[in-house]
């Protein structure tokens, strides 16, 4: 016969959903939202050092800070250095936060590879697989937090305050923009890296009626595939205003933990022709959240 200590754990969710305003101050002490950030993995151990790095920098209590990650391993051959690299990282730090989660689950078989994931043509089964990702994460490692916020493991570069800024702003999701830096032969630019922040045109709208229920559109590819959307990397980045937005991409996405626990997840089916962090943006706005991005705030992706 097994005996089992039992636990009783009662969570006050209106509690926990209360959003008071942060003031202009950085004071530690004057912080109280728990927030759980969110990094899924996979062939990411090149990344991991930078990664903890500026996570350190957060201008934001340890003690307040969850930590969750999902590593997709190789069901079959040697230890995954993702793993391997994860384990030796969060080793020393575990009693710095509030709770570390890892989820390792054999990755789904994929019809791209890693160094290909971009290219058009793998982008509905690469998101479709992204968002299951997504959502196991979500699921599993959410407890008691007031916020996720979604970071991508190679965001190289941020203010320590981002996090803080976001919150700040009070907004139900809400997204920095996203570039990169090009370096040429004399010279560097910065490029826009995540075009999945958008809002919908007049002319995006109409060219949707002509689809198929099912057909899925993907953002940043030109030309050839055009679907007539306002990117967020082109808006004006002097101005110091936030925009709504119907689509968001997961480099650094701030979510109130009350959007994704009344259902509004990473859909793998389309929902307005889209899946995964687009298809959560839309999800939300049918349920009368608000999508917001801030355009002047910059975070730059490897």
């Amino acid at each position: 016969m097994i005996y089992r200590n039992t636990t009783l754990r009662v969570l006050d969710l209106d509690s926990i959903h209360t959003y008071p305003l942060i003031g202009d101050t950085d004071s530690p002490a004057l912080l109280t939202g728990r927030v759980l950030i969110l990094t899924p993995l996979v062939s990411a151990a090149s990344y991991l050092d930078k990664y903890f790095e500026n996570l350190s920098k957060l201008n934001y209590p340890k003690e307040l800070l969850s930590l969750g990650f999902l590593v997709s391993t190789t069901p079959k051959g040697p230890p995954d250095p993702t793993l391997l690299a994860l384990q030796t990282h969060i080793a020393p730090m575990i009693s710095a936060y509030r709770r570390i989660t890892v989820i390792q689950q054999s990755s789904e078989p994929r019809n791209y590879t890693h160094e290909g994931r971009h290219a058009y043509e793998a982008q509905e089964s690469r998101r479709k697989i992204l968002a299951r990702c997504r959502n196991a994460l979500l699921s599993t490692a959410l407890f008691d937090e007031s916020w996720v916020l979604w970071l991508d493991v190679d965001v190289v570069e941020y203010p320590p305050n981002t996090l803080l800024h976001l919150m700040r702003l009070d907004k139900d999701i809400i997204a920095p923009n996203c570039f990169r830096i090009e370096t040429g032969w004399f010279s560097s630019s910065r490029v826009p890296y995540d075009r999945n922040n958008w809002s919908e045109t007049k002319e995006s709208l109409a060219s949707q009626r002509v689809l198929d229920e099912g057909n899925v559109l993907f953002e940043g590819y030109g030309t050839d595939h055009p679907t007539y959307r306002q990117s967020m990397a082109d808006m004006d980045q002097n101005s110091h205003q936030v925009v709504p937005l119907d689509g968001v991409g997961g480099t650094f996405t701030l979510i109130k933990a009350m959007v994704h626990r009344v259902g509004v997840n990473f859909p793998v089916e389309p929902i307005d022709h889209e899946i995964e962090t687009e298809g959560l943006a839309k999800s939300a706005k049918r349920q009368g959240f608000g999508v917001y991005g801030a355009p002047y705030l910059i975070v730059r992706h490897a």
